[in-house]
C-alpha cells in the first residue's frame, strides 16, 4: 500500500498559482506604483493603528505564545516542527537581509524599525507559521482560508505601517512559500532518519547543529549576533527539550480532557511569559546572552511546563 503523498496535485497546483500571482502582482505594483504606494497610507492614523495591531502577529512574543499553546493542548510533535520551521525561516531571513542590505523606505520614520528591508521578515514568518498550520488543518474546508487571510493581512500591514515597501513584502512571501514547502517535504525524511539514532546521538545533533549555525552567522555577519542568538538558542532548546520530554516525561495533550487543557494552557502561558519577561530584564550584553536566554526559555517551555502538567494530572 503506497503512502499518502505530502501534497496532492491540486494542492501543489494551488501553491504554484498563489506564488505566481504574488510574483506577477508584485512586479506590476513595483514597476507602476511602488513610488506612491507607501504614501497612500502615510499619516493615516486609523489605518496605522489597526494594522499596527495586525502586524504584531509577526513579532517574537506572539510566535512563542502560538507555539506554546499548540505544545500544551494540541500536539507537541507538530508544535516542535512549527517552532523549528519558524526559527529556521527567521534565520534564513536574517541571513538574506544581510546579503542584500536593502534600506527600508522613507515612511519608516514613524515606526522606526531597525535593520534592513528585503525580504520582509514578518511576511516570511507569517507564511511559515500560518502556512504550516494551514497545512496541518488542510482537511478542514474553512480554516486554511482563514490562515491565508492572516498571512496577507500581516504582509499588507508592513506596508501600511511604513516599515517595508512592496518588493520587501513580495520577497518575504515568496521566500516563505519556498521555505515552508521544502520544510514540509524534508521534515518527515529527516525525522525518520534521526529517530533511528540512539538518545545520546540525538542530543549531540540537537546541540551541534544550532551552535554551528550560530558560529557561521556571527563569523559572516559579526554585528548581528542578537537575531541569530535568538534563533539558534531557541532551536537548541526546543530540540533538546523535546528529546528529554519525550524520553522522561511523556506528556501527551491529545489524551486529556478540555478542562485539563484549559488549566494547562493557563499555567503554561503564565510560566512562559514570566520566564520571558524575567530573562528580558536581565541586563547582560555579552555575545552569547541571547543564545542562552532563548535556550533557557525553550527548555522551560518544552520540559518544565509538561512536567508540571503531568503532576497535576496525577493529583486530579
Amino acid at each position: 500500500m503506497s503512502e499518502e503523498p505530502i501534497f496532492s496535485k491540486k494542492q501543489l497546483l494551488f501553491i504554484v498559482i498563489v506564488a505566481v500571482v504574488i510574483f506577477l502582482v508584485g512586479m506590476i505594483l513595483i514597476f507602476t506604483s511602488n513610488i506612491y504606494f507607501n504614501e497612500l497610507f502615510y499619516g493615516n492614523e486609523i489605518a496605522y493603528a489597526i494594522f499596527s495591531v495586525i502586524t504584531y502577529l509577526g513579532e517574537v512574543l506572539p510566535q512563542i505564545i502560538i507555539i506554546a499553546v499548540l505544545w500544551f493542548i494540541y500536539d507537541k510533535r507538530f508544535a516542535k516542527n512549527l517552532a523549528l520551521a519558524v526559527l529556521g525561516s527567521d534565520y534564513l531571513n536574517n541571513f538574506t537581509k544581510e546579503i542584500f542590505q536593502d534600506p527600508r523606505p522613507w515612511t519608516n520614520d514613524i515606526a522606526n524599525a531597525e535593520g534592513f528591508g528585503f525580504p520582509s521578515g514578518h511576511a516570511q514568518i507569517a507564511v511559515t507559521t500560518w502556512g504550516y498550520i494551514a497545512y496541518e488543518t488542510r482537511k478542514n474546508k474553512i480554516l486554511p482560508w482563514v490562515f491565508m487571510i492572516i498571512i496577507y493581512l500581516v504582509a499588507i500591514s508592513r506596508i501600511i505601517v511604513g516599515v517595508h515597501d512592496i518588493q520587501d513584502v513580495v520577497g518575504g512571501l515568496l521566500i516563505g512559500i519556498i521555505f515552508i514547502v521544502i520544510f514540509i517535504y524534508l521534515e518527515p525524511m529527516v525525522s525518520k532518519t534521526i529517530n533511528k539514532f540512539n538518545f545520546s546521538l540525538k542530543i549531540i545533533i540537537a546541540i551541534a547543529v544550532p551552535i554551528l549555525l550560530f558560529i557561521l552567522a556571527i563569523l559572516v555577519f559579526p554585528a548581528t549576533e542578537e537575531a541569530y542568538g535568538m534563533d539558534c538558542g531557541a532551536m537548541m532548546g526546543v530540540s533538546i527539550g523535546y528529546l528529554i520530554e519525550s524520553e522522561k516525561i511523556q506528556y501527551d495533550p491529545r489524551n486529556i480532557g478540555i478542562k485539563q487543557k484549559v488549566i494547562n494552557v493557563i499555567i503554561g502561558l503564565v510560566l512562559t511569559l514570566i520566564v520571558y519577561v524575567v530573562l528580558s530584564l536581565i541586563p547582560l550584553e555579552f555575545i552569547v546572552w541571547d543564545f542562552i536566554r532563548y535556550f533557557i526559555l525553550a527548555v522551560i517551555l518544552t520540559t518544565l511546563a509538561p512536567w508540571i502538567f503531568t503532576k497535576i494530572q496525577k493529583k486530579s
